[in-house]
Order: C-alpha cells, then sequence, then structure tokens
C-alpha cells in the first residue's frame, strides 16, 4: 500500500473523562471569539453591499459632503458642501490657505459654502 500522507495514528484527542472536560472547556472559551468574528464578518459584508447605494444617494441627491480640518488629531474646522467636485475644490481652497499661512479666518472665508 502505498503512502498517503501523514501518520495520525500517535495523535488522539482523547475519549477519557479529563480530555472531554478539557474540550467542552475550550469550546466554550472559542464561542464568544467566533460569534463575535461571525457578526463582525457579516456587519462588513452588509457595509460593503451598502456602499454602493451610500455613493448613488450622495451624487445623486446631493447630499452634503463633509469637509474636516483637524490639527493633531482634534477637529478644528468643518463644514458641508455640496457635490462631489464642489468639495474637492473646496479641499483645495482650504488646503492652499492653510498652506499659504493665512490661518482658520481666512478658510472660514474664503470660499463661500
Amino acid at each position: 500500500m502505498p503512502d498517503w500522507g501523514p501518520d495520525f495514528d500517535g495523535i488522539s484527542l482523547g475519549d477519557d473523562p479529563i480530555s472531554a472536560i478539557i474540550g467542552i472547556v475550550l469550546v466554550i472559551l472559542m464561542l464568544p471569539v467566533l460569534v463575535l468574528a461571525l457578526v463582525v464578518g457579516l456587519e462588513f459584508l452588509l457595509l460593503l453591499a451598502l456602499l454602493p447605494v451610500w455613493v448613488v444617494v450622495r451624487v445623486l441627491f446631493g447630499a452634503p459632503w463633509i469637509v474636516v480640518v483637524r490639527r493633531d488629531g482634534s477637529v478644528v474646522h468643518e463644514e458641508a458642501v455640496r457635490g462631489w467636485r464642489a468639495s474637492a475644490d473646496r479641499i483645495e481652497a482650504i488646503g492652499a490657505a492653510l498652506a499659504g499661512g493665512r490661518g482658520l479666518d481666512a478658510v472660514r472665508t474664503s470660499v463661500p459654502r
């Protein structure tokens, strides 16, 4: 007879009460982790399925995009801008104002919302 793979004759999960108790304890310990992984995976799939709908609604119905300016991890300015292209233009204007050293007062008044 040819050798078809590894030999598992020496490995056993055990058929005594101690091995059963250890197995039950391990299953109980792993159950919350497996349930959490399943919930996180299903939530990710739901978000992935809803992403195209969310983008289409924003583009077609003009829901505003929120442009946020952060400094050291904290929000220093935010505003709602309607339209994808308008939000990209506003981001460029804010970036140019801040890069030019004009500060947040110029950002708040530089381009109408």
